[in-house]
């Protein structure tokens, strides 16, 4: 398809433009005042479909230096904008000027803005949704705040600017960057107005600006009554209650607050008004299954937001022997990847989008991070960080403590690889077919390399090599600073099971049945041992064994040197989970929905049935022994019965 250049007279771009011998538009998504967002695809990912967002803003300038100072200034203000790494903001993808009409390609954000959602409603939304909504906007918005060199205000936060995610996530969307081209008269202002503070009007822009705008929004979710129709700054006139008494009395302080005419009397901080906003969700004001059980049954089907984990302790099976449940936490949906332990924090993905935060002893929730999609991967803890990727194709960095976004790198497809890190860099595969080396700290690329099918197979790093095994059947191995390619070893199948550190070897697991012990410098085959089903676990090397599950149901104990089986033990009808250990006695989980304990001689200790099946492997603490199921919750269980 040729690249065709559009004329600036065009109102309305035809599908099938092809832009930069890239995007294909596909159809127009929305019209604004000075621009038109259309949907796209990139056709440079031409195994998948990738979708994209363009948004086209004409000049309007009436002569060369001012559209040359137009295009200056939209350049600057994309670039910027292509430096921010949030889930609660849409990446920065490209930016270009084709004649006259400056284009910008942003990721695709799939969902409901909140004013189409209210309006398709009969009822205001209720508020413990509303708390959940607000605590996702300053989450962005201290993160924009807190921008170096200087702050950045988003200046036009209202409900048709606020993206709901099929689940549950919150986006804000239109960073105002249309102003750019909007005719410079005296007086005018950015933003909306009913939303936008009086100083706003003054041309002011300062955080605080965007927490009144919040404050606006909040009143028009809870109310139904539009800030742009009444007279300015009149919403503290009628207090939110006296149009919907069913908000709380702290709910509505909250919000007028917020909406105070004055600068300094509104919340100094978003990071202030989401301590005031938690602050309602205590359990001794608003427990935490009241929340999402009146989140649940208010909203409709497709736009419900999901549960908070809560701590529970499930009473004992009829199939338990010896073995007794401390705890378990609920998500909103199947747990699948293996939990991460840190000090008293257990860190752990559900398929509901949510990296959750637990406490290690309870179970209870310390806090959620949400992302696109449903999250696989086992978590990363260093350096004050939590690693992790996501289904939804990124790669995020987390601070442990406060949950905030330190950065994010986005992939071109599902990120179900774990992270490995050393020496300051992140090394993870995508569904993309990329192994990709990130720094910790910033997340910037340092190398990609490609294999011939997606990876998800977590890599290894030893001795300053990366190894990691891809569905194309190979495992590669490259240098970790510079991504030098060392070695691949093709296998007898697709290789999702993720290498394992064996002196100067690897042993990995493959879908043809075998276990394999790799040299790590020359990646030639030491030993392989055929189980009799595909391996999808990773292997444990505990003592003078490799343990390793297989999809036939057992557990093979092979001698690590004479890669000879020392023993078998069946527990249930497949294992794709690895197995753990701590001391001499192993853990592992089967897709009937059994954790078992065993000796590392062969020995079974005990069995418990969760009712769900268990894909991920046990994590183990000193005392406790904490895996996820796909009924959706974690549980932790003593070591010792």
């Amino acid at each position: 398809m040729p690249d065709q250049r559009p004329s600036t007279s065009a109102t309305t771009l035809q599908p099938g433009t092809l832009l930069m011998n890239r995007y294909e538009l596909l159809r127009v998504a929305g019209r604004g005042g000075m621009s038109t967002v259309y949907v796209a695809r990139d056709t440079h990912f031409r195994q998948v479909e990738r979708l994209c967002a363009v948004k086209a803003m004409i000049s309007h300038a009436p002569d060369e230096t001012s559209r040359t100072l137009q295009r200056s200034a939209f350049e600057r203000e994309a670039a910027m904008l292509a430096t921010l790494r949030h889930p609660g903001i849409p990446q920065v993808f490209d930016f270009f000027t084709l004649d006259d009409i400056s284009y910008l390609v942003l990721e695709f954000i799939e969902g409901e803005d909140l004013e189409r959602l209210l309006g398709r409603s009969e009822e205001p939304i209720p508020e413990p949704t509303l708390i959940d909504w607000a605590l996702q906007i300053l989450d962005v918005l201290t993160y924009l705040h807190s921008h170096e060199p200087e702050p950045i205000v988003f200046r036009d936060l209202k409900p048709s600017n606020v993206m709901l995610r099929p689940n549950g996530s919150i986006c804000l969307i239109d960073f105002g960057i249309a102003r750019v081209f909007q005719p410079l008269h005296r007086g005018t202002m950015i933003g909306t107005e009913g939303y936008a503070p009086p100083e706003q009007y003054r041309g002011i822009a300062e955080p605080r600006g965007d927490l009144y705008a919040l404050g606006a929004t909040l009143y028009h979710l809870a109310t139904r009554i539009d800030p742009r129709l009444e007279p300015p700054f009149s919403l503290t006139e009628r207090p939110p209650r006296s149009l919907n008494p069913s908000l709380s009395e702290g709910f509505e302080a909250i919000i007028l607050r917020a909406l105070a005419y004055n600068p300094s009397d509104r919340f100094p901080s978003a990071v202030a008004m989401a301590e005031a906003l938690r602050a309602l969700r205590e359990p001794s004001k608003h427990s935490v299954s009241t929340v999402a059980d009146a989140r649940q049954a208010t909203v409709p089907q497709n736009q419900r937001t999901l549960p908070a984990a809560k701590a529970i302790v499930p009473g004992r099976t009829a199939e338990t022997r010896g073995a007794q449940p401390v705890w378990a936490a609920s998500t909103g949906d199947e747990v699948r990847g293996t939990a991460t332990v840190v000090g008293r924090v257990v860190f752990v993905g559900s398929y509901d989008g949510y990296l959750y935060a637990l406490d290690v002893e309870s179970g209870r929730l310390v806090w959620r991070f949400p992302t696109g999609r449903g999250v696989v991967s086992r978590p990363a803890g260093v350096n004050g960080l939590v690693i992790f990727g996501s289904e939804d194709g990124a790669v995020y960095a987390v601070d442990q403590k406060t949950s905030t976004l330190r950065w994010r790198y986005l992939t071109a497809l599902p990120v179900r690889s774990s992270p490995a890190v050393a020496g300051g860099l992140v090394v993870i595969g995508s569904d993309d077919g990329f192994c990709y080396t990130l720094d910790r700290d910033t997340g910037q690329l340092v190398w990609r390399r490609h294999t011939r099918a997606p990876i998800r197979s977590s890599p290894l790093i030893q001795s300053n090599l990366i190894v990691v095994g891809s569905d194309d059947g190979g495992v590669y191995c490259w240098s970790l600073h510079d991504g030098q390619a060392r070695w691949r070893r093709a296998l007898g199948g697709p290789v999702l099971s993720s290498p394992a550190a064996l002196d100067s070897s690897v042993v990995v697991g493959c879908l043809d049945g075998k276990i394999y012990r790799l040299d790590v410098e020359s990646g030639e085959i030491e030993w392989s041992v055929q189980t009799g089903g595909p391996v999808v676990a990773t292997p444990l090397v505990a003592g003078g064994l490799v343990v390793t599950g297989s999809a036939d149901g057992s557990i093979y104990a092979v001698d690590r040197e004479r890669g000879s089986v020392v023993w078998t033990q069946r527990f249930g009808e497949q294992i794709t989970a690895g197995a753990a250990a701590s001391g001499s006695l192993g853990f592992v989980g089967t897709v009937d929905g059994r954790l078992a304990a065993f000796d590392l001689d062969g020995q079974p200790r005990w069995s418990i049935s969760l009712g769900a099946p268990i894909v991920a492997t046990p994590a183990v603490t000193e005392r406790l022994v904490i895996v996820g199921a796909l009924d959706g919750r974690v549980y932790a269980f003593h070591i010792e019965p």
